[in-house]
Parts: structure tokens; sequence; C-alpha cells
């Protein structure tokens, strides 16, 4: 008689973790900036925030604290793509808030959030938000999806 014997997980205690990781996401907008916190085991993410938008430095020191104190292992910035997933001029503040991150040491992916409004605002219609209240939370959990949604070596950096 034999056993097909498939070990289980190992734990070891004092190891690093290398399994699902947190993240936090950023919806980059002229006045204001959404953060939203979610983790790759459930691909899903919760509101956490939405802030006067400070200037890039700023908003990366807030950003670095945020990644900080949720435990993440960074953050997901969306970038305003248009339908044809090229970027528009929006998408220079993006980028230059990743720079940023990135010399702060936090670790930093780009994910297209091409729509992302729409959908917050489908949401918060959903959840019985006022009409006309901020939904920049709301979208930085669409991008964060979207993120959690790629195929695996999707470009992840």
């Amino acid at each position: 008689m034999t056993h097909d014997f498939r070990p289980g997980p190992v734990i070891v205690i004092g190891a690093p973790y290398n399994g699902p990781m947190r993240w936090l996401g950023v919806d980059p907008g002229g006045k204001r900036l959404g953060l939203a916190v979610g983790d790759e085991l459930t691909a899903s993410a919760s509101p956490v925030d939405v802030v006067a938008y400070p200037g890039c430095r700023a908003a990366a020191e807030l950003i670095a604290a945020a990644v900080e104190d949720h435990g993440a292992a960074g953050a997901v910035v969306g970038l305003p793509t248009d339908a044809d997933g090229g970027e528009t001029p929006a998408c220079a503040r993006s980028h230059a808030l990743a720079d940023a991150l990135s010399q702060l040491g936090v670790a930093v992916h780009l994910q297209s959030e091409y729509l992302s409004s729409n959908e917050a605002r489908r949401r918060a219609r959903h959840a019985g938000r006022r009409r006309g209240a901020a939904v920049d939370d709301l979208a930085a959990c669409v991008i964060l999806e979207d993120f959690f949604a790629r195929p695996p070596g999707g470009g992840r950096a």
C-alpha cells in the first residue's frame, strides 16, 4: 500500500514572510489623494482616506507613512491612461509621485486607472454616499483590485 505524501506548508519561526502582501492603493488627483489598502490573498481592497493633495514631495511622505502604518509592502499608484492605454498629460503627476516614493525607499508600482473614477462613483451610489462626495478612496480600491487581477508576471516591478 502506497501513500501519496504531500507535505503542507512549512512555517519557520523568525523566517521572512513570503506570502501574500498588503499594498496601499493611491489615486493621485490634482486636488485630492485617495488611499486604500488591500492584500493579494483576497484580491480586495478597503478605502482608507481622502486627503487634500499637498504637492508631490509632501504627498510622497504622507504615502510612505501610510505604507508603514498599514504594514504594506509598497504603494500602487494610479496612472490615468486613455482608452487605448496611452499616457495622458495627467500621467506626469503619477510618474513624479512614483519617483518621489522610490527616493524614500518605498516599493512602487504604476497601475492604469482608466475608468476607475466611473467605477468609484458607481460604488459610492451603491453604498449610499451622497451625490458629489469625494470618491478618491474608492478609486484607489479599484486601482488596487485591478493590480491584484493582473496575471502573474504581468508587469509588476
